[in-house]
């Protein structure tokens, strides 16, 4: 279980980041810093579709995989699966980006289409920060994940105000993004990897 769970986790890091890489070298006058990865799939784009579905939704099948993964592994440790539930989420947004591309420039409000991608990313995003904090507490408990339990519960509210920051136009919003996507890849590389070598 634990090597599927690290394969998951690896896959989830390459879908993350290769895609919206290259994709971005494809599109004149996107910034990594400035624009949020939604803009690479946005309505009208000229790899819309294949970044909604090469790079997001297979992103999102990845993480669902993950989350499968962890709580299967969870529960067999006697533990609470709600954790890994509501990570979960974040694979949800994922294919909801997909299936529910932003508009230009990803606002905050505009078409159905873009609030609803709205809808999901904040589900998402909140899903994995309240995971998160979850995790601390199932972490404390099982011995073998116990040290990990400290920087779940540190991760938990920094992505939680990371997705509070980025409901507001910033020249940074895409960096922000990022860093939140980052740290929430991050943690499920280091607890695949954790239970590998236990």
């Amino acid at each position: 279980m634990a090597f599927w769970l690290l394969l998951s986790a690896l896959l989830v890091m390459a879908l993350g980041v290769l895609p919206p890489f290259w994709f971005a070298r494809r599109r004149p006058g996107y910034s990594h810093v400035r624009s949020t990865v939604s803009e690479l799939g946005e309505s009208g784009a000229p790899d819309a579709l294949r970044v909604a579905w090469l790079g997001f939704a297979p992103a999102g099948l990845a993480v669902l995989v993950f989350s499968a993964l962890l709580h299967a592994q969870l529960t067999s440790l006697g533990a609470d699966g709600t954790a890994a539930v509501l990570l979960s989420l974040l694979g949800v947004s994922y294919v909801g980006a997909a299936v529910f591309p932003c508009d230009a420039g990803a606002p905050f409000w505009g078409t159905w289409k873009n609030q609803m991608h709205n809808l999901v990313a904040g589900l998402g995003y909140f899903g994995a920060g309240a995971g998160l904090l979850e995790m601390k507490r199932v972490f404390e408990d099982l011995p073998t994940l116990a040290p990990l339990s400290p920087i779940s519960g540190l991760l938990g509210p920094v992505i939680l105000l990371g997705v509070f920051v980025l409901s507001f136009e910033s020249p940074v919003r895409g960096l922000i993004q990022r860093t939140v996507e980052g740290l929430v890849f991050g943690w499920m590389l280091v607890v695949g990897a954790w239970l590998m070598a236990a």
